[in-house]
């Protein structure tokens, strides 16, 4: 039977309308005739109950308190929860689940604490388990050291444990879902109509996510090329076969122009990044320097530390016009 890793972020578990199209999302792949193991992130963002930030603002009413050990454990906690109440669900759906932890699943990790990385995984225990009839859901975000101690993955972490796990047990596919229906060329909350890709190669969705693209994370990217893991972004909330990441295959290169990244810089202002394919930077450096040199967008050159990737910081409240300007020129 064909074995798929099926990983579900915060906003697919944040009410009961989601939870319960996870749980056809489930019950419809293993109609199909797949073996779903799943992987589960914590509930919904910061204000939300469960959610990692809300639950590490908790530490913050006693400043110095917390030292990494605490800050991972308690960041460890929106997962256990999400992994309790989803087998809780499937179970009342009469799908057999099993939660399981970092450390029931025998998922081993090493690093510093907030950004360790998982090690390579005995499936000893999830083969067990999924032979006795159970489905899996698993915490993502987290693994265990030698001494038992819990290490976050960093966060968007989730990602990762279940691209390690699908290299474990030699899944078809590890599929992503999210509330988009795929990989898009840019944010769609930023640039309305951005197309979204069927097909990614590993480096280039490394580099958009590396760059600040929050869609997947960076490590998970590199794990599945290294693993030669096929991944496939997907939405919660509709159908579609979304993005596919894999190798590059014959007859097929990357566009020359990737995609355009964004995130949020430490003083309120956003970093927007434009991603071109190795060796095309150079190409489209010129259009993008006037552009930004004719615009009174306030946007200032940062130093990318790639020479195929040019990136600025933007005021917060010109950021969009200048993104949205930014694109158009990229897609002409």
């Amino acid at each position: 039977m064909p074995l798929i890793v099926q990983k579900f972020g915060g906003t697919s578990l944040a009410d009961s309308a989601s939870r319960e199209l996870l749980a056809s999302i489930v019950a419809k792949t293993l109609k199909a005739g797949d073996k779903p193991v799943l992987v589960v992130s914590a509930m919904g963002r910061r204000g939300d109950p469960y959610a990692t930030d809300s639950l590490l603002d908790l530490l913050k009413e006693y400043p110095g308190g917390s030292d990494g050990l605490t800050s991972d454990l308690m960041a460890s906690c929106g997962e256990v929860v999400s992994a309790c109440l989803i087998a809780a669900l499937l179970n009342s759906r009469g799908i057999k689940s099993v939660p399981m932890t970092a450390s029931s699943a025998d998922i081993a990790a090493s690093g510093p604490y907030g950004d360790a990385s998982p090690e390579k995984l005995d499936p000893g225990k999830l083969l067990g388990v999924m032979e006795s009839g159970l489905l899996p859901v698993v915490t993502g975000f987290q693994g265990v050291d030698g001494a038992g101690r819990i290490l976050t993955l960093g966060r968007g972490g989730s990602d990762t444990t279940a691209v390690a796990l699908g290299a474990a047990l030699g899944a078809r596919f590890v599929d992503i879902y999210k509330d988009v229906p795929g990989v898009a060329k840019a944010d769609p909350r930023l640039i309305p109509g951005a197309p979204f890709m069927s097909f990614l190669d590993y480096d280039s969705m490394f580099r958009l996510a590396n760059h600040g693209a929050r869609v997947l994370h960076d490590k998970s990217a590199l794990l599945a090329r290294d693993a030669g893991v096929r991944m496939r972004v997907r939405s919660t909330f509709e159908d579609g076969t979304g993005t596919l990441i894999g190798p590059l295959s014959d007859g097929f290169s990357p566009p020359d122009f990737i995609g355009l990244s964004n995130c949020l810089l430490p003083d309120g202002s956003s970093k927007l990044t434009a991603v071109f394919a190795r060796g095309k930077g150079f190409n489209r450096a010129k259009a993008v320097m006037d552009l930004a040199a004719a615009s009174d967008s306030g946007a200032t050159m940062l130093d990318s530390r790639d020479p195929d990737a040019i990136a600025f910081a933007c005021p917060a409240k010109t950021a969009a016009g200048f993104a949205r300007s930014l694109f158009a020129v990229l897609e002409a």
